[in-house]
């Protein structure tokens, strides 16, 4: 599978970067940094390689899930956590769920902060058994707080709910602060802190440059919070902690899994104010959800002494989370990509390391497709995505003068897109194939665009890409 469309990007930023290009200057990157700097380890390794990037993120995911799950278990394990001796399997299977849950989502920022986090949450389940809170070795201690870190600036805000609650939780049932107070939870703030300080000192061009631009199109574009709550991911999160709660009737839960559901259930209102709906955004807490069904099953007794409804929820949490894989694992060898390997083949008869310029609506095939070829973007923006973010705020505003307010910056920015094509000529533009969502007028068919285009010639069109070409380049014999 070629990388997912935000990871082909980031690769993509963080390899402009090295070239030393300005972020937020030369390259319009919506997120903060942070979500540059976690790829840019992969781009060294690809420099020093050969190597594709895309294959380092790979084995790096991988080999990070293997030491994050098997620092995990050592901890419990260390706590005396006899189930885990005894169900080795779950090691394994705990790696499987973290690494290809969603495999059209692997490598997405959210799966590393759920890998970087696990050490924490384990250490604080340890914690939890012990009567003075002493858990973990001074390395374990100081590498959970570092994991805690990373999850907390790979979405700030959004992500600190899912560590505050449960210590919270468990500050409160103890009435003391220590839970609040640990090593690991002072590594990962001043990590936090730190990191602020320097996108606020350092990083002015994010807040003067592109929040703006966020605020304008991009925030504005949410999903109502009932309709946010009916999704599938928040409906299947619901199910599964459902079925953890019902398989330990008559029991209680045990504090590995309530910890994994707390941080779970403390992230799902992220994912509902950030109003998008998209699969990756749900990645945590649908892990969590996974994860905490898994430890909690390796408590049950034997099924046949297990009442009525302690089996339902048994049999309820088995049927979820085959259910969730087998739909995912589906999804992703169903997933067509031959009309991006099209594309690619196209553009490498007829040119190497192209520069290239996407004004597609979204951010869809324009990202990987660049990856593939080798060609060198130079576009400030992924896509064209304002444009078509704009168009659609337009058609649901009601008030004439924000409509007024909106038409003109859409206009603003297909202007800059033009003076842009204008400028830097490159040798590939892509725009939305015939299957993909659309701006309210084709941007390749705006007459300001179409002027811009002058010159260039149609390359190939299929469902995901259309694939212009400068004129003046000739096909390789």
């Amino acid at each position: 599978m070629p990388s997912n469309v935000d990871v082909s990007w980031l690769l993509t930023v963080g390899e402009r970067v090295l070239g030393d290009e300005r972020l937020y200057a030369d390259i319009a990157e919506g997120n903060p940094p942070f979500s540059t700097w976690l790829y840019l380890p992969f781009l060294v390794m690809e420099r020093l390689t050969g190597l594709a990037a895309e294959i380092w993120v790979s084995v790096g995911l991988a080999a990070f899930a293997i030491t994050s799950v098997y620092c995990s278990a050592r901890v419990l394990v260390r706590g005396g956590e006899k189930p885990l001796k005894q169900c080795v399997w779950i090691i394994p299977a705990a790696v499987f769920v973290v690494l290809f849950l969603f495999p059209p989502d692997f490598g997405q920022r959210e799966q590393i902060a759920v890998i970087a986090l696990l050490p924490w949450l384990a250490l604080l389940s340890a914690r939890d058994r012990a009567a003075d809170f002493r858990a973990g070795s001074v390395a374990e201690r100081f590498g959970a707080g570092v994991g805690a870190g990373i999850f907390v600036m790979i979405k700030p805000p959004y992500s600190v709910l899912s560590l505050a609650v449960p210590a919270m939780v468990i500050a409160l049932q103890r009435r003391s602060l220590h839970p609040l107070l640990t090593t690991e939870n002072m590594v990962g703030g001043t990590l936090t802190v730190v990191y602020l300080i320097a996108l606020a000192v350092f990083m002015q061009p994010f807040f003067t440059e592109v929040l703006p631009l966020l605020r304008q199109v991009y925030l504005p574009l949410r999903m109502p919070v009932l309709g946010m709550l009916m999704l599938w991911p928040v409906t299947m999160f619901a199910a599964m902690a459902a079925a953890t709660l019902v398989m330990v009737y008559p029991g209680r839960l045990h504090r590995d899994a309530k910890i994994l559901l707390l941080a779970g259930a403390a992230y799902v209102p992220a994912f509902v104010i950030m109003g998008k709906g998209w699969t990756y955004q749900a990645l945590p807490f649908l892990t969590f959800g996974v994860l905490a069904l898994m430890l909690q099953s390796i408590r049950l007794k034997p099924l046949q002494s297990l009442p009525a409804l302690a089996k339902t929820g048994a049999l309820l949490g088995l049927f979820s989370i085959v259910k969730l894989i087998v739909a995912q694992q589906s999804l992703a060898f169903a997933q067509p990509r031959s009309d991006l390997d099209a594309a690619a083949v196209a553009v490498s008869r007829v040119t190497d390391h192209p520069t290239f310029m996407s004004i597609g609506s979204q951010l869809q095939a324009g990202n990987p497709l660049a990856r593939m070829v080798g060609a060198r973007v130079v576009a400030r923006n992924p896509s064209a995505w304002m444009v078509n973010d704009a168009g659609i705020l337009i058609q649901l505003a009601q008030d004439p003068a924000q409509r007024l307010d909106l038409e003109t910056l859409r206009q603003e920015y297909i202007l800059a897109i033009a003076r842009e094509l204008a400028a830097k000529r490159p040798d590939i533009v892509v725009d939305d194939g015939t299957a993909e969502p659309r701006a309210p007028t084709p941007l390749r068919d705006n007459v300001t665009i179409a002027k811009a285009l002058e010159g260039y010639r149609a390359l190939l069109q299929n469902g995901s890409v259309t694939v212009l070409i400068r004129a003046d380049i000739k096909a390789r014999q």
